[in-house]
């Protein structure tokens, strides 16, 4: 059963109504406020030899403004608008690597919440980000994802951070994530993307989570994690999903440098006719390194997944795994049955020779999947995947001018996708970003 929502319009206005005796405080609220935005160029490359369109090529503009109250008896009012335009390209109905991603034109207004503090508490409802452990949205392409719903976080207990939240409402990265007409802005609806399950989004009723992050100990971050989607449907079948995670994070000074040591647990678990599917995943991630040597930075990363079942990831594009590469990210591969990846990164900060905002890294990652005996997830029974593949990234916050920043990344993945006979085929997904953007603050 679904829970009654409270319209968007109805909490905002009681927040007005709660404070019309002073009007002139809250006038100076709103002179008081902050504005914000961001504009970016972005240009894409991709080659992808598993589509029938192999080689796309497209330039777009993204822009983000964002307003938000002054605190008024601790109340606050929130705005964000984005907006995507292909100033080169033109819209395509069908035929396009980018239908999800980068092609598609139009605005949304992705926050719009009433915010309360008190104390060491947080309340937020309505549209906005949400970026917890297992719900999270990804900035990374056209549009930034977004939930309505409520967020509540609370730093009450010294060193540590308790979030719950419970959502009703999605925004993706575009309209056809959600089933709408390819080439428009994204909307909110009751359709959500599971991270593993594939890049489109599925009906809903609501989602809840819950985590708590606490430093107590010098160096040393631990978290927990819970999330529930319920009555999620995919085509004839329908039930809950269950997440789970645990993690430890921990960094410790030595010398000139510092060793960090990365430990974390994910699982997922499916109910009703979902359990067909197969995703009752566990995930055992690693990760060692060490960091600031002298600008350079180096880790190693491993992560394991369950044999017969995949791993559905959490809520949104946003959560990820230590072993991802850049832009392909963590669910086109880690997270399948049987897969076991290693990753190494190696990055350095130019500062240590006078080029202050300007950083490249390198990463390498090879996988090896032993075949399931059933179908679990994306894999068919008794088929395997192997990959293998680079990406490196540099960018440049550009010291001269406040706010603007450059970057450049490209990724190579290779697949060889074995049928259940032993046959082989190979295929190349290569993709190049490169990225202009500025950052700007207004009223503030």
């Amino acid at each position: 059963m679904k829970l009654a929502k409270l319209s968007l319009a109805a909490v905002l206005a009681m927040g007005f109504l709660s404070s019309a005796s002073a009007a002139d405080t809250l006038a100076q609220a709103f002179l008081d406020g902050k504005l914000s935005g961001k504009i970016q160029t972005t240009y894409a490359d991709q080659k992808d030899e598993r589509t029938a369109i192999r080689d796309e090529e497209i330039t777009s503009v993204q822009f983000e403004l964002g307003y938000v109250t002054d605190p008024f008896y601790g109340f606050r009012l929130g705005v964000t608008g984005q907006g995507n335009f292909l100033p080169f390209n033109s819209l395509r109905k069908r035929g396009t690597l980018y239908d999800k991603e980068w092609r598609m034109q139009g605005v949304v207004m992705s926050e719009a919440y009433l915010g309360y503090a008190i104390g060491q508490t947080d309340i937020k409802f309505g549209r906005q980000y949400v970026n917890t452990p297992l719900v999270a949205g990804n900035p990374t392409r056209a549009f930034k994802e977004a939930f309505e719903g409520l967020t509540i976080v609370n730093k009450d207990i010294p060193n540590t951070t308790m979030i719950g939240g419970w959502y009703y409402k999605f925004q993706g990265r575009s309209a056809t994530v959600s089933g709408g007409k390819e080439g428009r802005a994204p909307q909110f609806k009751d359709k959500v993307v599971v991270g593993g399950m594939g890049p489109v989004a599925h009906e809903f009723d609501n989602i809840f989570t819950g985590a708590v992050i606490n430093q107590s100990i010098p160096g040393l971050k631990l978290t927990g994690a819970y999330a529930r989607v319920t009555d999620l449907r995919l085509g004839a079948l329908q039930g809950d999903i269950n997440f789970y995670l645990a993690e430890a994070n921990y960094k410790i000074p030595v010398g000139d440098f510092k060793l960090g040591f990365d430990a974390m647990y994910k699982g997922s678990r499916t109910t009703d006719r979902l359990e067909n599917l197969n995703y009752d995943g566990n995930m055992i991630g690693l990760r060692a390194g060490i960091y600031d040597f002298v600008g350079f930075s180096a880790s190693y990363a491993y992560t394991t997944v369950s044999d017969n079942d995949a791993l559905a990831f959490g809520l949104g594009n946003g959560p990820g795994s230590y072993t991802l590469l850049p832009i392909r990210g963590p669910f086109v591969f880690t997270g399948y049955a049987g897969m076991d990846v290693h990753k190494f990164l190696f990055s350095y900060d130019f500062k240590e020779v006078g080029a202050d905002g300007l950083k490249a890294a390198l990463h390498l990652v090879k996988g090896k999947q032993d075949a399931p005996h059933r179908n679990a997830g994306l894999t068919v029974a008794k088929t395997r995947m192997n990959v293998q593949g680079w990406g490196a990234n540099l960018s440049y916050n550009i010291p001269w001018v406040k706010g603007l920043s450059a970057g450049v990344t490209y990724v190579e993945l290779e697949r060889k996708n074995f049928n259940a006979r032993g046959r082989v085929k190979k295929t190349d997904n290569n993709e190049l970003w490169l990225q202009l953007g500025y950052k700007f603050d207004l009223l503030n």
